[in-house]
C-alpha cells in the first residue's frame, strides 16, 4: 500500500505542472497571437525555443542542473521527436482554417484512443477496459456535442487524419527517445527545443513567413515583447513539465490530462473572456468530468490488483530500436 501511494503521489506533481504549464501557455499564446496581432506562429516558436535553450543553458552554467553535454549521436536520436513535434504543429495549422472546432475536438479525443493503444502495443503498458472505456466517453460526448457542427470536407479530414497520427507519434516515440538515449528531462527540453528552433527556420525561410515578421511594428514594444520572452518562459516549463508527465506516468494517462485539461480552460475563459455556457458546452464538460471520474478509477483498480511481469515491457526496456512486440 505504501508503495502505491507513492506511486500516486509522485504522479500527482508532474500532472499538476503540466496541466498549470498547458493552461498559462495558451492564454499567453492568445496574448501575444491575438492581442498584438503577430500572426507568425513559426517565428513565435522559434523565439520561444531560442529562450527555453538558453534558459535551460544559463541554469546549468550557474550548476542549478545538470545539463548533459552536447553530443551529435544524442541529437540524431532524438530528432524523430521533433520532426513528430513540427509535422503536429503543421498538420494542425492546416486543419483548424478546414474544419470547426467542435469536429478537431472530436478528432482529438479519437487520437487518445490511437495513443492508448500505441502505449499497449509497443510499451505493453496495461490498458483495462475502464480505461478504454474513459475514452470512448469522451469521444461519444464530444461527438454528439458536435452533431449539428460537422461537415464533410474531404482536405480537412485527411490533414486531421495525419496530425492524429503525427501527434500519437511524437507522444509515443517520447517515450522511447527516453530509453535510448538515457536523457534528464532537462536534456530531453534542451534537444527537443534547440531541434525545433531550427526546424522552425526552415519553415519560417521557406514560407517567407520570417521576412514579414522583421517588418512587424511592434517589434519594439516594451509589452509585446515582455509577452514574448514570458511565453518563452512558459514554453520552457511546458516542455519540461511535457516530458516529466510522460515519464511519471504513461503516453496514456498524458494524452488523458491533455483532454481534460480543456474544462479548467473552458471555466477560466467563461469567467475572464465572456464565453458563453450553452447546453452543448455544459453537456460536454459533464461528460469529461464523467470520463476523468471513470479514468482515474480505473488507474486506482489496476493499482491495487497485483501486476504479472509484462514480458512486452521488460523486452522494450532491453532493446533500443523501437519494435512491435505482436
Amino acid at each position: 500500500m505504501k508503495a502505491q501511494a507513492n506511486s500516486v503521489s509522485g504522479a500527482v506533481l508532474p500532472i499538476l505542472a503540466y496541466c498549470a504549464c498547458s493552461m498559462s501557455m495558451i492564454y499567453t499564446n492568445k496574448l501575444v497571437l491575438s492581442v498584438y496581432d503577430f500572426h507568425y506562429a513559426a517565428c513565435l516558436l522559434i523565439f520561444q525555443s531560442v529562450v527555453a535553450v538558453l534558459c535551460l543553458w544559463g541554469l546549468s552554467a550557474m550548476k542549478y542542473i545538470d545539463l548533459e553535454p552536447f553530443s551529435m549521436e544524442t541529437a540524431k536520436k532524438w530528432s524523430p521527436v521533433t520532426i513528430f513535434f513540427g509535422l503536429m504543429l503543421y498538420t494542425g495549422s492546416k486543419t483548424i482554417t478546414l474544419l470547426s472546432i467542435p469536429v478537431l475536438t472530436v478528432f482529438k479525443n479519437m487520437t487518445n484512443l490511437v495513443i492508448a493503444f500505441g502505449d499497449w502495443y509497443f510499451f505493453g503498458q496495461t490498458v483495462t477496459p475502464g480505461i478504454i472505456g474513459s475514452f470512448v466517453m469522451m469521444t461519444v460526448g464530444s461527438v454528439l456535442v458536435s452533431l449539428y457542427d460537422l461537415e464533410f470536407n474531404l482536405a480537412g479530414y485527411v490533414w486531421m487524419s495525419f496530425n492524429c497520427l503525427s501527434q500519437a507519434a511524437y507522444v509515443l516515440y517520447m517515450r522511447r527517445a527516453k530509453q535510448t538515449t538515457k536523457l534528464s528531462e532537462w536534456g530531453m527540453s534542451f534537444y527537443n527545443n534547440l531541434l525545433c528552433a531550427g526546424l522552425m527556420v526552415l519553415s519560417a525561410v521557406g514560407s517567407g513567413e520570417i521576412f514579414e515578421a522583421v517588418n512587424y511594428p511592434s517589434l519594439s514594444d516594451t509589452g509585446f515583447l515582455s509577452a514574448m520572452i514570458f511565453s518563452g518562459v512558459i514554453g520552457t516549463g511546458l516542455s519540461l513539465s511535457v516530458f516529466w508527465c510522460v515519464n511519471a506516468t504513461s503516453p496514456t494517462t498524458y494524452s488523458m490530462v491533455g483532454a481534460l485539461n480543456k474544462i479548467p480552460i473552458t471555466f477560466i475563459s467563461i469567467v475572464f473572456f465572456n464565453t458563453e455556457m450553452d447546453s452543448k458546452l455544459a453537456f460536454s464538460v459533464c461528460v469529461g468530468l464523467l470520463a476523468g471520474l471513470v479514468y482515474t478509477y480505473a488507474k486506482l483498480q489496476l493499482r491495487k490488483s497485483p501486476q504479472p511481469v509484462n514480458e512486452k515491457s521488460a523486452e522494450n526496456e532491453r532493446l533500443p530500436p523501437f519494435k512491435a512486440g505482436r
